[in-house]
């Protein structure tokens, strides 16, 4: 909240250009909300790791005050009742649990979680679009489930290839490893300091911003 600011600031403004605080205003909280934007995409570039389009560019959009009278800007990742845009899974479903910290539950039955060290994710850590599709159907290499004995966790098994050419050939006597673990739950810890990006921008540019819309507000009287 920017009111005490605003507040502040009356009192440097001339009697006659009073009346254009509100315009000022309006252009201000909206000239910071895009600061906090730009702020907050470089955040999510060095904090996360390497974080894809989806996330920092299209996820993150800014909701522009329309009113003078009550100016209000809004800053955030798209979600099911903010912003716009496509995608099966808002942004905010996964940042907010970044910013908060907290538990994910499954949308379904479980959670796929790629196994680093036997499926390499793709470059933001995650399991690519459409692997899991890919991987099942190829029958004689990967199933799923649990595998025979009950030897192991659920999830997406791969059947590795034996030494032994008869084994081989008849698909026996091979190991097998998980490439995709499915987990009930997943837990997340706190890594992205949203507000605090948002605090410290809004309280470094808002006067500025707030200058420079009382000069063009002044300039549009000059006309």
């Amino acid at each position: 909240s920017v009111k005490s600011d605003i507040a502040k600031l009356r009192k440097d403004v001339g009697v006659l250009f009073r009346s254009q605080i509100p315009f000022a205003s309006q252009v201000a909280i909206n000239a910071t909300a895009f600061d906090v934007r730009r702020a907050t995409q470089t955040a999510l570039k060095s904090r996360l790791h390497k974080p894809t389009q989806y996330t920092f560019k299209s996820g993150l959009q800014v909701e522009k005050a329309t009113s003078k009278k009550n100016p209000i800007a809004k800053v955030g990742f798209r979600s099911e009742t903010f912003g716009k845009g496509s995608g099966s899974i808002p942004q905010a479903d996964y940042m907010k649990r970044l910013i908060e910290g907290g538990t994910r539950l499954p949308r379904g039955k479980s959670i796929p979680v790629p196994v680093p060290k036997n499926m390499k994710p793709n470059k933001s850590g995650n399991i690519p679009r459409g692997k899991i599709n890919r991987l099942l159907g190829d029958k004689d290499r990967y199933f799923s489930g649990v595998p025979n004995g009950g030897k192991g966790d659920a999830g997406i098994w791969e059947r590795m290839p034996s030494n032994s050419k008869r084994a081989k050939s008849k698909n026996k006597g091979g190991k097998i490893r998980m490439v995709i673990a499915f987990e009930s739950k997943t837990q997340y810890q706190s890594i992205f300091p949203f507000k605090k990006i948002a605090s410290t921008i809004v309280k470094r540019k808002f006067k500025r911003n707030f200058q420079d819309g009382m000069r063009f507000a002044i300039k549009r009287l000059a006309r």
